[in-house]
This record gives structure tokens, C-alpha cells and sequence, in this order.
């Protein structure tokens, strides 16, 4: 799941051109119950739009007192011509996250939780056991997504019932490394989100599972879904699910493809393992457009107030994350989340200041239609009011995606390789590498982003103490690090030496086999048969390497076990070669040839080999 989910959260930076319906010019509707006939003749009209696409999609548009209008559109088995209907159960996803942060908002309102109390006040001792820094580690940083964790590598979800974990040990066996100091850097995380979970699991002295259904769903009626990953907690939906086969488009021949059923059991369950019907989904969205007072999920006047609250705002002051809640520009902003697994995708959506919203539903992952096309079309794209006076910042350089599966530990060397921004100086404004047209400074804060279909995104700059700009920020949950030139070409240049230090003495050893047999009963030979030892270590290490790189996903996850045998013989090897060579120093001239580059060579290479390994951490086994 964390790599679709970072493929995912890509796409909506990056591919919002893919779109297949509808243009930013159109005039948004009006969302109310009065317009309900024109509504629903707009969401028919991008349904017929897309329908070769569209398996099967649920549609709810509502107010604060009533669903303004809702469409169960399309086939949840196409084969067997089964209808979508009411009674149709798709996936949540990560919109399951809202739960675990409302969990916590309850607990919080019951004096039991405080948001900004270092968690492991409340976990078990000793649970985080892998951080690299000292600093407090809050709940309102689990929802920011600033808790420094980088994305977990190892595989968080199972085809196999099973191999489901209980959540602390899931966590366990997943925790990745903590990449950034906690509040720095908006890092999405499934694993944050989990742990989160285990939190409030651990507050309250419930299962997590057992809590959300006693504190959300009961309280508010929902009878149609689940949250466990197996769906053991609701054999009705259970069932229904079974019903659903998901379906992925194919763009180019006009068609979908059929995936079967697609069921995977994330073992990170708070992140994203939900399922249920559209309505359900609606009841639970619906809740936060109640009066505060009136609100069924909270006890106090004020809870729901201060969690639709800014958590974490731009540097203007303008919100991004509302504790957990995601912060969009359409129609007077819209405060929600998508969800996306294997099978299906999802999104909830709320305008707060008028008191509607809606829920989506699709039996396809990674939607590009419906996720993009409805905000646009019910409230209409909101741009950000351009400036006449304000400073000026350079934003030209390189950057790093703030989240990523390679910020510590072994894989580090692996994010070069991962999806950066480089962005140009073209006088007067910026284009970027990574598909990005124009980037115009607008206000002290914002740029405006011209993606090549015309159309518009924004990324605010966040800028250091000295004022030069740190980060590029986006509206979700992503940050683009700058990183100096120095780190960018030092990064590279290290990633070459290493090669070269690994594939000339690699070379070598060929080089030492073939000329060993002339040295047959002579002075020379323990010198040269040493000297081909040395090499022969670095042919292990590059078969180690190869090794590495066709296994990972067994190695990552197979568990500390692999990963420390595997630092452990890169670390071990790396040294054995440079203890042979400098024993070939040793040796007395007479048992040494009169030249002596090759081995001089060889020596620079072992010495820069142990560098690297050094400079990249590829002896830290820990903290994936």
C-alpha cells in the first residue's frame, strides 16, 4: 500500500493534465437542496462522460440536515451483472484515517489524551525504539504528518489471512526509520496514522477496532462497515464485499480490465483497511457538519471546532492540515481526504462554510476521473489572489521529496534515484523538471504552477531564517526539500565512486586469474594469489549487490534477520579487501613485483569503497 500511496499522491501533484472531462472554466454548481435536480444531472452527465472507465461508482451530495442527491452508478461485477446499489460495499482506504483522528480528538475532549504530550508517554516502553532524534514525538504531528518518519519499505499488507498481525506487532515489523526532526517536514505516512491508532488502543485499553465501533459507528448509526482488515467485525459487510471485483481503466484501448475480487489485508489497519456502503460513508462525513454543540461524535461544545481548526498553515497563516483533515482550493476551500488501496478509491469532502459536501466511492484504485473532476465541478477551482507588492524569493535549485522510502538507513543511496525537482531560473519566472511549465511568483508565500494543460496548481515556499527558500510546499501531503548543489553533485559523485571502486577491482580479479599461472613456484606467487583474494571480495560484493537488487522485496521483507546478514557481509567483505591489500604491502620486496600500481589502484578503490559505505549507511540494518 505505501508504494501505491506515494504513486498516488504523485499523481495528484503531477497528472492532474490526464483528466478526461470538463475544463477549469466551467461554472461551478450550486450545492444545495434546491439545485438537487441540476446536480444530479451534472453527475450523470460526467458518469456518460467517462463511462468506459467507470466499472461502478456511489455518489452521495449533501447538506448539514439531508443527502441532497445520491448515484449508484455502473456494474460491482461486471461478468456477473451485478448492479452497484445501495447495499454495494467498496474500500475507504486512507480515508479510514479520519477515524483514528477522530478517535484521538475524543480522547482528547476526556482529558485523557493531550495533543502535543510526547506519545511515548503513553505507548508501551521502549516501543519506538529506532529514532533519530530526541525530540517529542505528538499526536498533532502524527496528524500533520510531520513526525519525521520516512515511508516504510517493508510490505504492509497480505493476500494470506493468515499472516495478519495484531497492530503492535504489524508496527513493529514495519517501523521505518525517522528520516526528519518531528514538526520540520510534511511527510505523509501510513505508518504515523497506525501508530496513531496503537495510541489511542492503548489510551482508551481497547482494541483499536472494538473502540472505533463503540465510539463512531455505533454512535452514528453505521451498521454497514468495517475496519478490521479481514472485516471480521461486520459479517454483513463482510459478505457484500465479496461481491465487488475491482476493475483498472486502459486509457488507450477504451476499456477496463478486471481484477477479481483484489483483496489484500493491510496489516496497518488504521491507515486504510475501512469498507462499507456509500450511506455509511456519508453518515460519517455528515457529522462534521453539525453544530459543534450538536456534533454526535464528541461530548463537548468546542472538540469539533478545534479539530476542523488549522493544525499546520502555510507561511501566510492560510490552513493546509486541519488535524488530519486536508486542506483543498475549491469553491471556499474543501477539508477532506482520498482514499486509495488495491481494489478501490474513495475521497470525502466537506465545505465547511456552507455546510455541504460529498463522498465518492469507485471500484477502481487510483482514480484519475472522479477524484479530480467532482470538487471542480460542484465548487469550481479557487485561485489564490495575486499580490502587487511583495519580496521576492529565488526558488531556483534542487529538491527532494520530503517523503520518501530512502531517507535513512540502508536504501538511503537509493534516493537519488527516487523523484526529485530541479527548478530553472528563466528570468522573471521558473519552469521545473518535472513537468511544470511555469512557476510565477504571486504573493510573499504562493507561486502559481502552469501545468502543461493550462491549468493551475499552487506551491507555497517556505523559507529559511535567513529568508532564502527551504522547501517548496504543496496543498497535499507532500513537501519538496531544496537541498544545496554541494549535496546534489556530492550525492551523485558517490554514487559513481562507489561503482567504480566495486567494478575495477571486479575487473581486476579477472585480470589477476589469467596472469596468476605465470607465477607458478616463484617469489611472487603469495603476493599475486593475495592480491587476487582482495579482488575476489569485490566480485562478491558486486554479485551481493546484484543479489540485493533482484531479492529486495524478500530481503525487506524477510525481516531484520536478512538485513543485518546482508550489512553484515557487504561491511565484512569491504574490510576483508582492504586488510588484503594493505597485507600485500607487507609483504618483502623480493616478494613483491617492481610495479605496484595495480595494486595501489586497488587500494584506492577499497579505501573509497569503505567511504561510501560509510557516507551511504550501508551497514545500518535498522530502522526500515
Amino acid at each position: 500500500m505505501a508504494k501505491r500511496t506515494i504513486c498516488f499522491i504523485i499523481t495528484l501533484l503531477l497528472t492532474a493534465a490526464l483528466c478526461l472531462s470538463a475544463s477549469a472554466e466551467e461554472v461551478p454548481l450550486t450545492v444545495s437542496y434546491e439545485n438537487k435536480d441540476n446536480i444530479k444531472s451534472a453527475l450523470n452527465e460526467l458518469i456518460d462522460k467517462n463511462y468506459n472507465f467507470t466499472p461502478s461508482v456511489s455518489i452521495t451530495v449533501f447538506d448539514d440536515k439531508q443527502d441532497i442527491c445520491t448515484i449508484s452508478y455502473g456494474c460491482a461485477d461486471i461478468e456477473a451483472n451485478i448492479e452497484a446499489d445501495e447495499n454495494t460495499v467498496y474500500e475507504w482506504g486512507s480515508v479510514s484515517k479520519l477515524l483514528v483522528w477522530t478517535s484521538a480528538m475524543q480522547l482528547y475532549e476526556q482529558g485523557k489524551l493531550d495533543l502535543n504530550e510526547d506519545i511515548r508517554n503513553y505507548l508501551p516502553k521502549g516501543f519506538l525504539n529506532n529514532l533519530s532524534y530526541k525530540d517529542a514525538i505528538t499526536m498533532t504531528e502524527l496528524m500533520n504528518h510531520t513526525a519525521g518518519f520516512q515511508e516504510t519499505t517493508a510490505e504492509i499488507e497480505t493476500k494470506n489471512l493468515s499472516d495478519i498481525l495484531p497492530l503492535d506487532k504489524a508496527l513493529k515489523t514495519t517501523a521505518p526509520a525517522q528520516a526528519a526532526r518531528p514538526g520540520e517536514t510534511v511527510s505523509y505516512s501510513n505508518w504515523g496514522a497506525s501508530l496513531a491508532g496503537y495510541v489511542v488502543s492503548c489510551i482508551s485499553g481497547m482494541d483499536y477496532a472494538d473502540y472505533v465501533k463503540e465510539n463512531i459507528f455505533d454512535k452514528l448509526g453505521m451498521e454497514h462497515t468495517y475496519i478490521r482488515p479481514d472485516a471480521s467485525d461486520n459479517e454483513w459487510a463482510a459478505e457484500q464485499r465479496h461481491l465487488l471485483h475491482s476493475y483498472i481503466p486502459d486509457y488507450i484501448m477504451d476499456t477496463v480490465t478486471d481484477l477479481g475480487e483484489c483483496r489484500t489485508y493491510i496489516n496497518l489497519y488504521p491507515a486504510g483497511s475501512a469498507g462499507g456502503t456509500i450511506s455509511d460513508m456519508a453518515k460519517f462525513a455528515k457529522a462534521f457538519l453539525c453544530d459543534s454543540k450538536n456534533c454526535p461524535l464528541f461530548e463537548k461544545d468546542d472538540t469539533l471546532d478545534i479539530m476542523l481548526s488549522p493544525s499546520f498553515t502555510f507561511g501566510d497563516g492560510s490552513p493546509r492540515i486541519c488535524h488530519g483533515m486536508f486542506y483543498t482550493l475549491y469553491g471556499d476551500g474543501l477539508y477532506g481526504h482520498g482514499g486509495n488501496t488495491s481494489a478501490c478509491s474513495s475521497d470525502l469532502e466537506l465545505d465547511l462554510k456552507n455546510k455541504t459536501g460529498y463522498v465518492m466511492m469507485i471500484n477502481s484504485p487510483g482514480d484519475h476521473i472522479y477524484s479530480y473532476k467532482l470538487p471542480e465541478l460542484l465548487y469550481g477551482y479557487k485561485e489564490i489572489p495575486a499580490q502587487s507588492n511583495f519580496e521576492r524569493v529565488d526558488i531556483s535549485g534542487n529538491y527532494k521529496m520530503g517523503r520518501s522510502s530512502c531517507g535513512a538507513g540502508m536504501l538511503k543511496i537509493a534516493g537519488v534515484f527516487e523523484d526529485a525537482m530541479k527548478v530553472f531560473d528563466n528570468g522573471g519566472y521558473y519552469s521545473s523538471s518535472n513537468g511544470i511549465t511555469k512557476l510565477t511568483q504571486i504573493t510573499d508565500t504562493f507561486f502559481e504552477a502552469e501545468l502543461p494543460n493550462g491549468k493551475k496548481r499552487y506551491y507555497a515556499v517556505k523559507k529559511d531564517s535567513n529568508g532564502n527558500a527551504a522547501a517548496l510546499e504543496s496543498y497535499q501531503a507532500i513537501d519538496f526539500i531544496k537541498i544545496s548543489d554541494a549535496q546534489f553533485y556530492t550525492e551523485r559523485i558517490m554514487v559513481i565512486l562507489l561503482l567504480v571502486s566495486i567494478c575495477i577491482p571486479a575487473v581486476l580479479f579477472f585480470v589477476y586469474l589469467i596472469r596468476l599461472k605465470k607465477y607458478k613456484d616463484t617469489d611472487l606467487k603469495k603476493f599475486k594469489t593475495t592480491q587476487l583474494l582482495a579482488a575476489l571480495m569485490k566480485v562478491l560484493i558486486l554479485a551481493e549487490a546484484i543479489a540485493i537488487g533482484l531479492t529486495l522485496g524478500i530481503i525487506l521483507n524477510g525481516g531484520k534477520l536478512l538485513l543485518a546478514l546482508a550489512a553484515i557481509i557487504l561491511c565484512a567483505l569491504a574490510i576483508a579487501e582492504f586488510a588484503l591489500c594493505l597485507r600485500c604491502r607487507f609483504y618483502k620486496n623480493e616478494q613483491k613485483p617492481d610495479k605496484t600500481i595495480l595494486l595501489n589502484i586497488e587500494t584506492v578503490c577499497s579505501i573509497i569503497t569503505i567511504v561510501c559505505i560509510v557516507y551511504w549507511r550501508l551497514f545500518q540494518w535498522w530502522g526500515f
